[in-house]
């Protein structure tokens, strides 16, 4: 599938580009297929170097052998550092205990210098953990590119919608657990974990999940905690998993025994507001106006206060994409974007409530991820 993505993002380029180079983790995952454990790491500098044919990576020592096991070329790999590892006579021939560079930077160029063709301009991604520009100097002509990886990326081939559906449908698994195994009295704490036991049961790793419940669920990003469950909590669940470096975000809400009427109500204006925003998208539909559509409708139907700073975000390699859903957006839906579309709401003192679906755009509507009611 890198193969695709690759000859997709330069068909968005000048013949005149050669190469290409990022720092940015999930783009490095784009251009390579190659998901690397260290992405949790910010100040983890990595590279990507492509071409139209193939990519070379360069990575820390440690990193070396999970990059090799993905690309199967051991002159496409350039590592720099150093970390020990012991080789029995069945191993890897590469040597990963002699040094290969001593800097990041000399690896970088020494990438450059294998794979991009001379006489070409070498496009540069400027997003990421390292100046590219920078460090390449003027030893070739570049070209910044970063829009068109964010152009790129943000429509999905049919390979990377079946591994949002995958990371999807696990979230969905976990959620299935919590309706069959919750009981009250039950903390946090363990209704993330049934979340989390489906995620890794099914392939995934987990990226993140919020359960927050009783006052706690207006808090809209918080860790779970030992906090016990009873009768009559919000129950707010808003959790995320990677599938080969591919990531599901969706929402749900429950409420343990009877719903207040103030609970109902405020519920059923979300849900307006959200079914209102997935009426309001297509192709050529402008990302303002679905902002608009779910908050108006979500202020119409029992919220009058209803603000939101965005109601949804693109998905893909990265947790939030192009477009961000909001207000100020000026960009238009294409054929083939992923999105998260959300309408939640939090009062502190009170709690919280959303509802988060995942969808893939069309010419006239959209196509659901996610699946569950």
């Amino acid at each position: 599938m890198a193969s695709a993505r690759r000859s997709k993002l330069f068909a968005l380029l000048d013949e005149d580009i050669g190469a290409v180079i990022s720092c940015d983790l999930p783009t490095i995952n784009y251009l390579s297929g190659y998901y690397s454990m260290n992405d949790t790491y910010s100040s983890y500098l990595s590279a990507a170097v492509a071409t139209r044919n193939k990519t070379a990576l360069v990575v820390s020592a440690a990193d070396a052998g999970p990059a090799l096991e993905c690309l199967g070329d051991p002159t496409l790999i350039f590592r720099y550092g150093l970390f020990y590892f012991e080789r029995s006579a069945d191993g890897p021939l590469v040597e990963y205990d002699t040094p290969g560079f001593k800097t990041f930077a000399e690896a970088v160029t020494a990438a450059v210098n294998a794979v991009a063709p001379k006489e070409l301009k070498l496009g540069v991604d400027g997003r990421g953990g390292a100046d590219l520009k920078a460090l390449l100097g003027a030893a070739r002509p570049i070209v910044d590119i970063s829009d068109a990886v964010v152009r790129s990326r943000a429509t999905k081939l049919p390979g990377e919608l079946v591994r949002l559906r995958r990371a999807t449908q696990l979230v969905e698994a976990g959620i299935d657990t919590i309706r069959r195994e919750f009981k009250v009295g039950m903390s946090e704490w363990e209704l993330a974990g049934l979340v989390a036991s489906e995620m890794v049961r099914g392939g995934g790793v987990p990226e993140f999940i919020s359960v927050t419940t009783g006052p706690r669920s207006a808090l809209a990003d918080a860790y779970p905690t030992g906090r016990k469950i009873q009768a009559g909590d919000i129950i707010r669940l808003d959790a995320g998993c990677v599938v080969d470096g591919y990531k599901s975000d969706m929402a749900r809400t429950f409420v343990v025994g009877d719903a207040s009427k103030l609970i109902t109500a405020r519920y059923k204006a979300i849900n307006e507001g959200l079914e209102a925003e997935l009426a309001a998208v297509r192709s050529g539909a402008k990302v303002r106006d679905v902002h608009l559509a779910a908050v108006n409708t979500t202020r119409s139907a029992g919220i009058p206060s209803y603000r939101r700073h965005h109601c949804g975000h693109g998905i893909g390699l990265s947790g939030y994409e192009h477009p961000l859903i909001n207000e100020a957006s000026e960009a238009v839906l294409a054929d083939g974007m992923c999105l998260c579309v959300e309408t939640p709401f939090y009062e502190l003192g009170w709690g919280g409530m959303m509802i988060e679906d995942t969808i893939r755009v069309t010419e006239d509507g959209f196509d659901p991820i996610t699946t569950i009611p």
